[in-house]
Order: structure tokens, then C-alpha cells, then sequence
């Protein structure tokens, strides 16, 4: 695997403010603890941990909308481009599988008509959604159709950093495994790198190549998936892969 780095996340810390002007308290929480680690050229970095551990807070970090009260986030490619568990509340109910995918190419002006055509047909055959579904409104495709749709979306500016968070948690288990293959053979065909989120680890097992256990807001054990899975050392990550059997 290349060694060129993608992300460094250094020593983050970060939270938010509760109450306000009028509310008689202004009080500082924080949510993410000294979360420290890399994704490297083409890797696959598994993030898990349960609901509430600080995955949300720690992707709003990545992507910069929020801000780091200690350490820092540097990009090494660009900024991230991401892929969310509902697919169908991220696209537009309105237009078709084609616009959303030619939505951010229209957003960016870089492009004439004739190019983004060509360039969303092109993304549309990658993730392998049929071409009678190219002029389709989400809620005529399924579940799986849609998250195709999403990724499309995703890679249609050519990103090489793409976070996936629980990309895979609505669907059923065949067309999981369907989605996984995809992701795995995007990250060949587009040299990928992905920060992948989900709380199962079993998925995690099946596509990641590292994975970050997070409970609490830090990350409290990380490793090879090989590695995290055969010799746990803390009593949290024992605990989820025993609920995970």
C-alpha cells in the first residue's frame, strides 16, 4: 500500500457551546478527546464504536463544519466528499438519478452541457446503476439504486478522499454485500481512500483494512482489522466484537 498520506487528524479536541444569549448559561461541553490518527493513499479506515461515541462530531471535524478547539486536521488531497446511511433524504425527491449526479458539476460552473452529460453517464455506468433507472426519482428506485445514486453524486467531482458514514445500515443483507463489492472496486478502479463509519462490526471486517474504536469521544484502540479483532486489548472493544458474534 502507498504510504502517501490523505488526512491527519492531530490531537483533536472539540464540543459545543450549550444554552445562549437569553437562556442564562453558556456552558462549554466537550465531545471529542485527543482523537489522533491518519488515513493513507488507498486505505480503508474503519471507524466504530456505538451510537453517541462521537462519530457524528468527528466527521463534522473532518469536513469543517466544526471547528477544533485543540489540535488540527490537515488534507493532504483536498476535502472529503461524503456518502450518508439515508440516501433518500440527501437526494432531491423532485429530479431524476441523472440530475443529482450532475447537481454539484452544475454547482461547480467548471463544466459545458455536453461534458457534464458525458461525465455523469460515465459515473452512472461506474456504480453500476441500469440505464432505465438513469431518469428515475428516488422514490421509484430501491434502496440500493439510491445509494448508487449517492456515491455517483459523491465521486462526480473526481475526489480521492470519500467518507462513508453507515453507508450500508439501511439496506438488507444481499444488497450490503452488493454496496461493499462496489466501494471495494471503486477504491481499485479511482485509487480511493475512504474513513468508513459504522457501528457493525462485521461490515467493518469485511471491507476495512484498519479500523478506530471510539467510545466516549477518543479513540481507544486502533490497529489492523486483524489485529483489533484477533487481540483486543480493552475491555470496550472485547465487548462489541463479543456482541458482533
Amino acid at each position: 500500500m502507498a504510504e502517501q498520506l490523505i488526512l491527519e487528524v492531530q490531537h483533536v479536541y472539540a464540543g459545543y457551546r450549550e444554552g445562549g444569549l437569553f437562556s442564562g448559561k453558556n456552558t462549554y461541553h466537550e465531545v471529542l478527546h485527543d482523537i489522533d490518527f491518519t488515513v493513507h493513499q488507498g486505505e480503508i479506515v474503519g471507524l466504530a464504536g456505538k451510537s453517541g461515541t462521537g462519530k457524528s462530531s468527528l466527521t463534522r471535524v473532518i469536513l469543517g463544519l466544526l471547528e477544533p478547539t485543540k489540535g488540527k486536521v490537515i488534507h493532504h488531497a483536498g476535502k472529503p466528499q461524503i456518502v450518508f446511511q439515508d440516501p433518500y433524504s440527501s437526494l432531491n425527491p423532485m429530479y431524476s438519478a441523472e440530475w443529482s449526479v450532475e447537481e454539484p458539476l452544475l454547482i461547480s460552473g467548471q463544466y459545458d452541457a455536453a461534458t457534464r452529460k458525458r461525465m455523469v453517464h460515465e459515473m452512472l455506468e461506474q456504480v453500476e446503476l441500469p440505464h432505465e433507472c438513469w431518469s428515475a426519482k428516488p422514490d421509484e428506485l430501491s434502496g440500493g439504486q439510491r445509494q448508487r445514486v449517492s456515491i455517483a453524486a459523491a465521486l462526480i467531482q473526481k475526489p480521492r478522499f470519500l467518507i462513508a458514514d453507515e453507508p450500508v445500515s439501511a439496506l438488507d443483507v444481499t444488497i450490503q454485500a452488493q454496496i461493499l463489492k462496489l466501494l471495494l472496486q471503486l477504491r481499485k478502479d479511482l485509487d480511493l481512500s475512504y474513513l468508513f463509519i459504522s457501528h457493525d462490526l462485521n461490515v467493518v471486517y469485511q471491507l476495512c483494512d484498519s479500523v478506530l474504536i471510539m467510545n466516549d469521544g477518543r479513540i481507544v484502540e486502533q490497529g489492523s482489522v486483524e489485529e483489533v479483532y484477533n487481540h483486543p486489548r480493552e475491555e470496550y472493544t472485547k465487548q462489541l466484537l463479543a456482541a458482533a458474534m
